[in-house]
């Protein structure tokens, strides 16, 4: 079975993925010219191992809650080893940094339906549960965000003009799961441009949404998406401790919230540039105030953690996976 489905490499998908190349390009280098190479470089050459290893098992933690939650979101669909899982999320995270197309999603599919003897586009029904999970997690510490936080400035007010738009998108989405059919059919029939893609993107929410687990997986689903969330808070947590910067308490969930929206932006390999152009605004917006290169030196830092450890593995994984011959049945336990 293809780890990509066939028809995915095409020139339209070679062109946006050249484009991701160069936006990611320009805005790195906006962002050194913009904090300055010298400065950048002290800062990270002063990173010690000590400092590194505990952001590295908040990464690997990341991991494990992340494969936690599918193997229970994939409960309603088929039995799937943990293990498996596991490969497949960090084949798909390494496919994202590695190539400048969003293929992480028909990658962890594809390896998962090999190892498990499921159709790929089976899986990847259960993906696109796990995107509206993470997506109403991320609403979730956005209202608290907006709520009880001690930032000041535009951050807060923003958190609160995107909490109200996140929960007046939600309310929309239920209304349409309960009455999908007429909703759909005066969408679908709109002369108004981009309107019936908008219809098919909400009944593929709306059908996520029913397809959520229950019972016993949906407490798994919920643990694993705590435990995700909560490690890369606590990544984002010890990163500015280790850097001494002083802010408010919800400075590490805002962080976790901006890592989240980088990687959102399609196209671009690993979210180069948009994931420091954000962190950086963070880091530097009133309230927390540090200079341009130091804050620049800590979203290139963390954002090194994330990305090199997780490509090297797995591109490790997926060697090894092309390589492993399939068996003629397998086990499953």
């Amino acid at each position: 079975m293809p780890l990509v489905r066939e028809g995915t490499w095409n020139l339209r998908n070679l062109v946006t993925g050249l484009i991701g190349v160069a936006v990611a390009a320009l805005l790195l280098g906006w962002c050194f010219r913009r904090a300055g190479f010298d400065e950048v470089w002290s800062t990270l050459s002063a990173l010690t191992l000590v400092a590194l290893l505990p952001a590295l098992v908040c990464e690997v933690a990341v991991q494990l809650f992340k494969a936690l939650k599918w193997t229970a979101i994939l409960s309603g669909t088929a039995k799937v080893r943990y293990s498996s899982a596991l490969i497949a999320v960090v084949v798909g995270a390494a496919s994202t940094h590695v190539v400048p197309l969003r293929l992480d999603e028909v990658v962890r599919a594809g390896v998962l339906g090999r190892r498990e003897g499921i159709p790929s586009a089976q899986v990847l029904g259960t993906v696109a549960i796990d995107r509206v999970v993470e997506v109403l997690v991320a609403g979730v510490l956005l209202g608290l965000v907006a709520l009880f936080s001690d930032l000041e400035g535009w951050m807060k007010t923003g958190a609160r003009v995107l909490w109200a738009g996140f929960v007046v998108g939600v309310l929309l989405l239920f209304a349409f799961v309960r009455a999908e059919d007429r909703f759909r059919e005066k969408l679908t029939t709109s002369a108004l441009p981009l309107v019936p893609r908008v219809a098919a993107l909400l009944e593929g929410l709306a059908s996520g949404l029913r397809a959520l687990p229950r019972g016993r997986a949906l407490v798994w689903v919920v643990v694993g998406a705590a435990g995700e969330w909560l490690a890369a808070i606590t990544f984002y947590w010890w990163a500015l401790h280790t850097f001494a910067v002083q802010g408010g308490r919800s400075l590490p969930v805002v962080m976790a919230l901006g890592n989240a929206v980088a990687y959102a932006v399609p196209n671009v390999p690993g979210a180069l540039g948009t994931y420091e152009a954000v962190q950086t605004s963070v880091l530097t917006a009133p309230g927390v105030g540090l200079p341009d290169g130091e804050a620049m030196a800590i979203a290139l830092a963390a954002h090194a953690v994330l990305m090199i450890p997780v490509t090297v593995c797995g591109l490790a994984l997926a060697l090894w996976e092309w390589k492993r011959p399939l068996p003629d049945t397998l086990e499953r336990t």
